[in-house]
C-alpha cells in the first residue's frame, strides 16, 4: 500500500480502515484474505443466529461506510480504480454472502460455500457485477462486491435448501 500522500490523521485512518486493519497489505491475494477473515470471524465469533446477524450487519455497515467515506482518497483523477490493498469492500461483500447461511444456523459448510461463491463472482465479475464496477469513485469500488455477495448469498441459500452439503 502506498503511504498516504499527506500526513494528516484522516488519510492515515482512511488507509487503515480501507485495508481492513492491514488485511489488504497481504502480498498475495489480499481480497481473498479479507474475505476469508470475514467468513471466519462470522463463524467463530458469532455462533448463534442473533450474534451472527448482528455481526454481519456491523461488518456490512463497516465496509460500506469506510469504502464510501474514504474511497475517494484512492480513486484516480477520473474517479476510477480499486487498488488491491483496499479490502473494506470485500468485508462488506463477504458479510452479505454469508447471510445466505443464516437460515441454516450459519453452518460452517454453508459459510465456506458462501466464501467460495463470493470469491468466484468477485473475481469473474459477471453481469450485473461488472456493470456496477463501472460506477465512478467509491460507489464502483463497493457496489460490485455487494452485488457479488448478494448473488453468492442467494446461491448459498439454494444450496442449503437443496440440502446438498452437510449443515
Amino acid at each position: 500500500m502506498p503511504p498516504p500522500e499527506r500526513g494528516d490523521a484522516d488519510r492515515r485512518l482512511g488507509a487503515l480502515l480501507l485495508s481492513a486493519f492491514g488485511l489488504g497489505l497481504s502480498p498475495i491475494v489480499p481480497g481473498t484474505i479479507a474475505s476469508l477473515a470475514t467468513a471466519a470471524l462470522l463463524w467463530v465469533v458469532a455462533p448463534g443466529i442473533p450474534a451472527f446477524l448482528g455481526l454481519a450487519f456491523v461488518l456490512i455497515l463497516f465496509g460500506c461506510h469506510v469504502t464510501l467515506r474514504y474511497g475517494g482518497l484512492v480513486t484516480g483523477p477520473d474517479a476510477k480504480g480499486d487498488p488491491g490493498w483496499v479490502v473494506s469492500d470485500e468485508v462488506a461483500g463477504q458479510a452479505v454472502a454469508c447471510l445466505g447461511a443464516l437460515p441454516f444456523g450459519a453452518s460452517p459448510a454453508l459459510i465456506a460455500a458462501s466464501f467460495v461463491l463470493f470469491r468466484i463472482f468477485d473475481m469473474t465479475k459477471p453481469p450485473p457485477v461488472s456493470t456496477l464496477e463501472k460506477l465512478h469513485g467509491p460507489r464502483g469500488i463497493l457496489m460490485d462486491d455487494i452485488a457479488a455477495g448478494a448473488i453468492a448469498a442467494v446461491l448459498t441459500l439454494a444450496i442449503g435448501l437443496l440440502d446438498v452439503l452437510p449443515t
